[in-house]
């Protein structure tokens, strides 16, 4: 059995609540997204879109880790209350 969260350590948890945190985790997605297809379409051209394809990819995982972790933020931030 788990402890209640004190209300004064909610906003250090979440920030600025599950509604921001879910709004931003779907753009960090659709971000990462794009930068997934930029890294493929450099890869299959063999020509530097800016950054090299691996970069690409790179970018395309971390963001898509910043949204993973936003959305934990907005799941439990809104299964706290």
């Amino acid at each position: 059995m788990m402890a209640e969260i004190p209300q004064n350590m909610k906003f250090l948890l979440f920030g600025k609540g599950p509604r921001w945190h879910a709004k931003w985790a779907l753009g960090l997605d659709c971000v990462g997204i794009v930068a997934l297809i930029l890294g493929i379409i450099s890869a299959a051209t063999n020509n530097a879109l800016g950054l090299g394809a691996g970069n690409w990819l790179l970018l395309a995982i971390a963001l898509w880790l910043w949204g993973l972790s936003a959305w934990f933020c907005a799941y439990f931030g809104a299964k706290e209350g």
